[in-house]
């Protein structure tokens, strides 16, 4: 049996390790990770066990202030400052061409599902003029500084500002509002679900204060192409909010796997090349021959 130095063994280690970290990481990665299934995860209590306008706020995108359409909630303004931590559920109205959204601070280390459906109002119900009874509206996740701009798009939405500013198509972008992560929009539907799950707390690193996320109700024509028009009366909606744990991953594997593959490319040439040059740098004994001598007989 051949004895293998030890820095060869630890060499050989190491390369086998810049290879296969990477696939190690990615496949703890898709194993740790939670799956959530909302069609499974919305089964929420109808009554709630604890007070939620202490950790979420709702809204009119017709107001300035805070404002709802529940009589009981009407002497309650206050901002908002710790986490959504618990499940609960809700019935939000919006009026006909107009929009509601509720407020929450969304934290690390929870899932949260969205289960929600439309109805329409009973005014609604006995308007001859409702064809359907399964109303479709828009739903949108979207940050505090993009509610900001999408009722500044309400209030301006008998006029085309956006159209009259002489700027290209993806720079006009920016100067509107836009779903959380740019995928949490769902337009046309009657009932729907989605999780979401945030990786920071903090608005930006210069600003520390907690971001709050608005889940709005859309019953007018917004900005977007294929969102729904306006119906013709009002409708309500029945919200339930499921909160879960989520095993967090640390950060820095994030690194890790970008950065071992990359590296891996530059060190593994770099060390096969100088062993290759040291081969015949390496001093040997010399292993002077005996003279075995001749027995005479």
């Amino acid at each position: 049996m051949i004895d293998v130095p030890v820095g060869i063994k630890l060499k050989a280690i190491f390369l086998n390790f810049c290879f296969l970290a990477p696939m190690i990481l990615m496949a703890l990665t898709i194993t740790m990770t939670p799956m959530v299934s909302a069609e499974n995860n919305c089964d929420v209590p109808a009554s709630n066990t604890w007070d939620i306008r202490e950790r979420t706020n709702q809204h009119d995108v017709d107001s300035w202030g805070w404002n709802d359409f529940d009589q009981s909630w009407d002497d309650v303004d206050q901002e908002i400052t710790e986490p959504l931590v618990r499940d609960f559920s809700t019935e939000i109205y919006i009026e006909n061409d107009s929009a509601s959204a509720i407020s929450m601070i969304l934290t690390t280390g929870k899932s949260y599902t969205f289960c929600f459906s439309f109805e329409n109002d009973l005014e609604a119900i006995n308007n001859t003029q409702i064809t359907s009874k399964n109303p479709k509206a828009d739903v949108y996740l979207m940050t505090e500084q993009n509610w900001g701009i999408y009722k500044t798009s309400y209030e301006l939405r008998f006029e085309n500002w956006i159209d009259d500013i002489p700027l290209p198509v993806e720079y006009k972008d920016t100067l509107t509002w836009m779903p959380f992560r740019d995928v949490h929009a769902y337009e046309k539907v009657t009932n729907d679900y989605f999780s979401v799950s945030v990786d920071t707390t903090t608005m930006s690193w210069f600003d520390n204060r907690q971001t709050e996320y608005y889940l709005v109700f859309d019953n007018w024509d917004n900005d977007h192409t294929n969102d729904q028009k306006a119906t013709v009366g009002n409708l309500n909606v029945e919200l339930l909010v499921e909160v879960e744990n989520r095993l967090m991953i640390p950060k820095f594997t994030a690194y890790i796997l970008v950065a071992v593959l990359p590296l891996s490319c530059l060190i593994v040439p770099f060390i096969i090349n100088s062993k290759y040059h040291s081969y015949g740098l390496e001093k040997t004994e010399i292993i002077e021959k005996e003279i075995v001598p001749i027995l005479e007989q």
